[in-house]
């Protein structure tokens, strides 16, 4: 099964190897038809879908992972791809339920020597966190297994590799799809969640990695694709963790599971189900996730690596009020 999969996802990006266009990039926001009517948790909102549609580049495709912060009355979206970017926009409400087009950058990540990941290789970013002090980002890698730190100022800044010691060599792109950074008094670390199964604890102090207690996958043929702290301002939810995992066979299609997690010590457990996204919610491949904080609780992004064959990009939004 796993083996169609990836067939339909390598050609979805054998299209063309991503290049820029002269013109100045920009992206707008597709509304997907879709609904929700009976969620799997009472106190979860589907809010609406998006397909995201580049103009000036093509290299907004492959997005793994993203990172959503509040910016006034706009959201600042940041998102990484398997061919080495970190794309960024925003989400600025139109008045109309919708969003206006925006700027969109698109940055290279680069080698400690500065130069582009082009190997397919070397640049399958699949796990984007950031550290909520210093802004840095730590993105992990599927391919080349490791994982780098980026300044908070990526363009023209090479990435360093993380020297994390004690981790296995995980099965070929199977590897550590989703990483989220975690606070901590005893000292912060990365939690990484591997595709073929498992969860560790680097510890950032003496960058070492230990495997920890986790829960098995929602289900047959489901596997880890992104995790992501709730909330680094609350006491009461930074260890609260949001854990996406995907599911495909070629008859139903793609199907995710979203779960809240929750990092006690060195055991991680599950707190609840939160998301099944199956029809009539609009389904794809997704990889990402991310929350910000609201007035009512916190409102919950996803973004997918596109099974079509235009390979668009899908953007999910859920309001959740625990």
């Amino acid at each position: 099964m796993r083996a169609i999969f990836l067939i339909a996802l390598l050609a979805t990006s054998a299209h063309a190897e991503p290049l820029p266009y002269l013109q100045k990039p920009t992206v707008s926001f597709r509304a997907l038809k879709g609904s929700d009517p009976k969620p799997v948790n009472p106190k979860v909102r589907y809010v609406g879908g998006y397909e995201l549609v580049a103009k000036g580049t093509s290299e907004l495709v492959g997005l793994s992972d993203l990172h959503v912060t509040p910016d006034g009355d706009r959201l600042k979206v940041e998102a990484v791809s398997d061919f080495g970017i970190m794309a960024r926009f925003e989400l600025t409400p139109d008045g109309k339920g919708g969003y206006f087009d925006s700027p969109l950058e698109i940055d290279p990540l680069l080698d400690p020597q500065g130069r582009r990941l082009t190997d397919k290789n070397e640049a399958d970013a699949e796990g984007l966190t950031t550290d909520p002090v210093s802004g840095n980002r730590y993105v992990s890698f599927e391919g080349h297994q490791r994982v780098m730190i980026f300044a908070h100022d990526l363009l023209y800044r090479p990435g360093e590799v993380v020297p994390l010691g004690g981790l296995p060599v995980f099965p070929f792109n199977q590897g550590m799809e989703a990483v989220t950074y975690i606070q901590d008094p005893k000292g912060d670390a990365l939690l990484i969640g591997v595709e073929a199964g498992g969860f560790w604890r680097c510890g950032l102090a003496l960058n070492t990695c230990m495997e920890i207690h986790g829960p098995a996958t929602p289900g047959f043929l489901y596997m880890m694709t992104s995790l992501a702290v709730v909330d680094y301002g609350d006491p009461r939810r930074d260890h609260d963790i949001l854990g996406l995992y995907r599911y495909y066979d070629p008859i139903t299609g793609p199907r995710n599971v979203l779960r809240l997690l929750h990092l006690e010590g060195d055991t991680l457990t599950v707190v609840s189900n939160l998301v099944k996204i199956t029809p009539p919610l609009p389904v794809d491949n997704f990889e990402g996730v991310s929350a910000i904080k609201t007035a009512t609780g916190y409102r919950i992004f996803l973004v997918s690596d596109s099974v079509k064959a235009d390979g668009m990009s899908k953007l999910l939004i859920f309001d959740w009020m625990p």
